[in-house]
């Protein structure tokens, strides 16, 4: 058969039988046509693939997006750093009787605590250790500078006018509105400096007190703390603060509240035996 001749025949076809040779061929190219415009969008970026992906983890500029980098701000470990302050120094005696001075009775006690607190693994920093005068505003910047954890001050009491008076107080500033750290500020380390002061020795429990006018106190940004761990000016307090095994007994005390504070505040040792706690 010529191809004219298969022309005419086609053209002599229905018209029921065009209409649907018509809808196929539509049919078809729609088809291809989609097939090839969905190939093209799951190749480019910014495509509906990526979209779809926002919905799942955050993307640049998507719902998750806290920092503008597509990614959210995650918490990083730092290593826990206790600053232990002995209170007074050098030509600032503080109170004393006869020869028992409370420079060094402070002294004695906070380098015991140091050790401690540094076998187990938790760096610590001193304001002074040894006999010399350090004034009160570098105690703190000290303490800030190093974005210290926490900030023990060791000291000794005295009430001149009423020698019976004696025991054991905790110092603390008022917490701030917004705290360093969510779990602890300086009446809740209070609270366990003074508790665990009590259990290991004994003194009368004078409980903890706000004195929000101390300078290392209102300066330091964590929490802080100071231990009168008892009264020079009292004959009873006097011989135990004299005595080597009550100051032992007062430096383990306090190493079990920093021990305790800093579990409250979720720090860990690391796989190093390094105290780290997370930033907040």
């Amino acid at each position: 058969m010529s191809l004219k001749s298969f022309i005419k025949k086609v053209l002599r076809l229905p018209l029921r039988t065009w209409l649907i040779f018509f809808v196929f061929v539509l049919t078809v190219a729609v088809l291809i046509g989609i097939g090839v415009k969905g190939n093209r969008a799951a190749k480019e970026p910014g495509g509906s693939s990526q979209l779809t992906d926002n919905n799942n983890k955050a993307g640049t500029g998507g719902a998750g997006n806290l920092n503008g980098t597509g990614q959210n701000e995650e918490k990083k470990p730092k290593e826990v750093i206790v600053v232990i302050d002995p209170g007074h120094g050098g030509e600032d005696w503080g109170t004393y009787n006869g020869n028992l001075f409370e420079k060094d009775i402070n002294l004695d006690i906070s380098l015991q605590l140091g050790k401690i607190l540094d076998e187990l693994g938790i760096k610590i920093v001193y304001t002074r250790d040894t006999d010399v005068f350090v004034d009160l505003v570098p105690r703190s910047d000290l303490a800030n500078e190093l974005d210290a954890t926490l900030f023990i001050s060791v000291h000794s009491n005295s009430m001149e006018d009423n020698s019976e008076y004696k025991g054991t107080e905790t110092l603390y500033c008022p917490p701030p509105e917004d705290p360093k750290y969510s779990k602890m500020n300086g009446k809740k380390l209070a609270e366990i400096v003074q508790r665990e002061l009590i259990k290991a020795l004994g003194t009368v429990d004078n409980g903890i007190i706000e004195r929000p006018n101390l300078s290392v106190l209102r300066r330091t940004k964590m929490p802080a703390v100071i231990a009168e761990i008892a009264y020079i000016s009292n004959p009873s307090d006097r011989a135990k603060l004299a005595d080597a095994s009550f100051r032992k007994k007062a430096a383990k005390a306090l190493a079990n509240a920093v021990v305790k504070a800093l579990d409250e505040m979720g720090a860990v040792k690391d796989e190093n035996g390094v105290y780290i706690i997370m930033e907040e």
